[in-house]
């Protein structure tokens, strides 16, 4: 049993030193879109100004970024763009991955985390408003643009 398990623990390190000198594969560099396009066409193109996403980038990317070395490397910067790029446009996975040189899977994978990464941030930035505010808040929604959930006659009597 022993002489059996020794065997097999040898096999296992030998495996360990001939996968830790496989190189890691580094197939191109990627583009950063926020240096190659100009603020019109970045505007264009991710519905979102270049500094905002800049900012948002910066609270998500320390979960965006991953300690294992392996595969080839998305910057957290490409991964939030190329999902904010899916929301805002509407196109499909597949089309979405034509465009970022990536592949499909990892356009599903990047979805899934930079969402779960700014659902988190969630507490950060919505609030909700008191029950004293919340007739304050109908009214200026109202008078924005007649956002439905109090009639004019309501804010007539107020």
């Amino acid at each position: 049993m022993s002489l059996s398990r020794l065997a097999n623990f040898e096999y296992r390190r030998e495996r360990q030193r001939r996968v830790a000198v496989i190189p890691l594969r580094r197939l191109r560099d990627r583009q950063n879109p926020v240096e190659w396009f100009n603020a019109v066409e970045f505007k264009l193109r991710y519905h979102m100004y270049k500094d905002t996403a800049i900012f948002v980038t910066g609270l998500i990317q320390h979960e965006l970024s991953s300690p294992i070395r392996r595969g080839i490397h998305v910057p957290p910067v490409v991964q939030f763009l190329t999902v904010l790029r899916f929301y805002a446009t509407g196109c499909f996975q597949l089309d979405n991955a034509d465009l970022h040189t990536l592949s499909q899977p990892t356009i599903c994978n990047l979805v899934k985390r930079v969402s779960a990464s700014i659902a988190k941030l969630r507490r950060r930035f919505i609030r909700f408003p008191a029950e004293d505010e919340a007739d304050a808040v109908r009214r200026d929604f109202f008078g924005l643009a007649g956002f439905p959930g109090l009639t004019a006659n309501q804010i007539i009597e107020n």
